[in-house]
């Protein structure tokens, strides 16, 4: 993939419009779904990836039993939610 810089404006409702070329090198079609991130001042945009989400679920189930966590006792229907219910959530 090569590297490019170009500037693009944001209208008064905040829509930015991917110009060709980048759209062109990252197979980005009118239906594909982005992930938009701040960091820091910058803002990442990335095609979403299912492939990509499982592989970072999987890595923080590794992780998670090595960590201390506090535990709430939570009354009511919403108690807890279980893996395969958050997993459809975000489209996985």
């Amino acid at each position: 993939m090569q590297n490019m810089e170009l500037t693009i404006k944001v209208d008064r409702q905040g829509r930015a419009v991917l110009p060709r070329e980048v759209r062109i090198a990252l197979g980005i079609d009118g239906e594909t779904e982005m992930v938009c991130r701040v960091v820091g001042n910058r803002l990442v945009l990335e095609k979403f990836n299912v492939d990509s989400a499982r592989k970072a679920f999987a890595e923080l189930e590794e992780i998670v039993p090595s960590l201390e966590l506090d535990t709430v006792k939570v009354e009511g229907e919403e108690k807890y939610v279980d893996r395969e219910y958050a997993l459809r959530k975000i489209g996985v």
